[in-house]
């Protein structure tokens, strides 16, 4: 990794994104195939809302290291807020037989399905997750998802209360600021739940 793109993934941890995705560029300047700046490129396109960008940044990840699921789990989130959901499924089936056991994939699986009405397939998804990788945070938010849109208010109220005050090590954000953003895109991919 050059120290650009260090630099890149320190601003980037900082929320400068615009910074960052300067650093990833003039990195990728110098070397086309800095697979970590591409990666970063991706990520920074995402938060700043440019979409396209990202699925195209995370599509050249992929073609640098066809042989992981990382780049395509990205790529496959991005169609999600686009909702491209068929792209979105074929991303993480082609992630899942790469590497079945990527970190957070069922996670990523279950986010689809909450967002296309499969609330009950997200719950059974999560809940094997969780026994699986109990320290995932988004495991567990999921599960307070599917209750939410199952209309077990109960059961959502104990499973947001229970992830509130913890901090996504990578995000760098509560569990209660994450489900309030999970929320907002549930909203705008036009999902009506009364309870939301």
């Amino acid at each position: 990794m050059t120290s650009l793109t260090q630099r890149g993934w320190d601003r980037y941890r900082s929320q400068a994104y615009e910074d960052a995705l300067a650093d990833f560029t003039r990195a990728l300047a110098e070397d086309p195939e800095d697979y970590g700046a591409v990666l970063g490129v991706g990520r920074c396109h995402r938060l700043l809302g440019r979409l396209d960008d990202a699925v195209a940044a995370f599509g050249r990840a992929h073609d640098l290291r066809p042989g992981e699921a990382r780049p395509l789990c990205e790529r496959g989130a991005i169609r999600i807020l686009q909702h491209r959901w068929a792209e979105s499924l074929a991303d993480y089936e082609a992630a899942a037989a790469l590497d079945p056991a990527y970190p957070g994939l069922r996670s990523y699986f279950a986010e689809l399905y909450l967002f296309t009405g499969r609330a009950a397939e997200a719950l059974e998804i999560s809940r094997q997750a969780v026994a699986d990788e109990p320290d995932n945070l988004m495991n567990r938010i999921n599960i307070g998802h599917a209750h939410l849109l199952l209309g077990q208010l109960d059961e959502a109220r104990r499973d947001y209360r229970a992830v509130a005050e913890e901090v996504h090590p990578l995000k760098r954000r509560t569990g209660a600021e994450l489900v309030r953003e999970d929320w907002r895109l549930m909203r705008a991919a036009g999902i009506d739940v009364p309870a939301l």
